[in-house]
């Protein structure tokens, strides 16, 4: 069964636009199965099978093939008179894939499309040139959010989701399913497995396979031992200021290679780096970033730790790095963070056009609404505050210029 996500009415805009489209994430985030349904899109509109092509460039024989020319591609269409629709897998393993598709866009843009993925921005972003620019559109593919990880375990009251009051009962199995979500993540595959020692195994050989093994090849690490310690710390400072020389003494390696390391986990999708927000505030003192994980399924293995919420430490950050995925998929708008010179801190700022809107997490059941001087003392400095939220477990009510709302209702009153 192929269950939708989200980001296919996104790409479905440019099936029959004449522009490349590059789907960019990590492994096994559902790139291949995206592909698959986007077939089927073409199959709805009337696209006949004879046109449509899937090459997987992991196979060595399409590898070389294409390596060798461009123009190979054209063996596989069988009538040159119609427009034939080329979904190309992990489109970085070729030699120069900008000089490959620039040839093919250039010469035969309108009678071929092509649907490319990649799994890997750092060697995309090497291959991938200037010379694209205009000939391409890209969309990052990530791991399921909330909403698509409950569609694909067929929740029985999904009809819930966005509602302000919903029964207890109800609201129950949506904590559950939240502390699933926390602990497990939303890699697809690993959320349709329902055996959670089956699960952790999945989890920790995708750990094994890609974090520290197809990642390590791609930067061309040497020492193994440390970057795999490198990584393991990440994993614990998620939510945390990323201080470069703190990290680089603790994993025992150099700062520049520490800044390399964290460049490669960046570009290759394990992680995410947030800035200070600094325009028109005027007591910034930071400037280093803070860090979140692509998967709190992966970052929890990593850690080899799969312990229930109830009996574990860090549940807040789990729940920080949980709310910024959330906003984080919605494409729209860039993640700050805010610190003052006294520490004091608002976990999330996003500018929206001309407003601002503030987000704090807070892995709480609350009864009543919190201490909000450091919301206020921000709104003293900027007055162009949309909006100021406390994400939590259970309240949802507004008190004066501060909305309090549960995790369901995220991405509909966070953006």
């Amino acid at each position: 069964m192929l269950y939708p996500r989200k980001i296919t009415k996104e790409v479905k805009k440019w099936l029959f636009e004449k522009e490349i489209i590059i789907l960019n994430g990590p492994r096994q985030v559902g790139k291949t199965t995206l592909l698959e349904i986007l077939k089927g899109e073409l199959a709805k509109a009337g696209v006949s099978e004879k046109t449509i092509f899937y090459l997987n460039l992991e196979e060595l024989k399409i590898l070389e093939a294409l390596n060798q020319d461009p123009e190979n591609i054209l063996k596989y269409v069988i009538n040159p008179k119609e427009k034939n629709y080329f979904f190309l897998d992990e489109i970085q393993y070729l030699d120069n894939p900008s000089n490959f598709l620039k040839h093919l866009y250039d010469k035969y843009a309108g009678r071929i499309k092509i649907i490319a993925t990649g799994s890997s921005s750092l060697e995309l972003k090497a291959k991938l040139q200037d010379s694209l620019a205009g000939r391409k559109v890209s969309f990052l593919v990530n791991p399921l959010t909330f909403e698509e990880f409950l569609n694909f375990k067929n929740f029985p009251d999904i009809s819930y989701f966005k509602k302000e009051e919903i029964p207890e009962d109800i609201k129950s199995e949506f904590d559950k399913e939240l502390d699933e979500y926390l602990i497990y993540g939303g890699m697809p595959a690993v959320v349709l497995q329902r055996d959670k020692k089956l699960k952790r195994k999945m989890l920790e050989e995708y750990v094994s396979a890609y974090v520290n093994k197809d990642i390590r090849v791609i930067g061309k690490i040497e020492s193994i031992a440390r970057f795999n310690a490198l990584v393991k710390i990440l994993s614990s400072q998620i939510g945390n200021l990323l201080n470069i020389s703190e990290l680089s003494n603790a994993a025992k390696i150099s700062r520049r290679n520490t800044e390399k390391y964290l460049d490669l986990l960046e570009y290759t999708f394990v992680l995410d780096k947030i800035s200070p927000f600094k325009k028109n505030v005027r007591k910034q003192v930071i400037k280093m970033p803070k860090i979140y994980f692509f998967d709190m399924g992966v970052r929890n293995a990593i850690l080899g730790n799969f312990l229930e919420l109830e009996s574990r430490q860090d549940g807040g950050r789990l729940f920080e790095n949980f709310v910024f995925l959330e906003l984080k998929n919605q494409r729209k708008n860039k993640i700050f963070f805010y610190r003052s010179v006294n520490k004091a801190e608002i976990d999330f700022v996003i500018e929206e056009e001309a407003k601002i809107i503030l987000i704090e997490s807070k892995y709480k059941k609350l009864v009543r609404p919190i201490d909000s001087r450091v919301l206020e003392n921000f709104l003293e400095k900027e007055k162009n505050v949309k909006k100021a939220v406390v994400v939590n477990l259970n309240l949802n009510r507004k008190d004066n210029f501060v909305e309090y709302i549960d995790y369901r209702r995220i991405r509909m009153e966070c953006l």
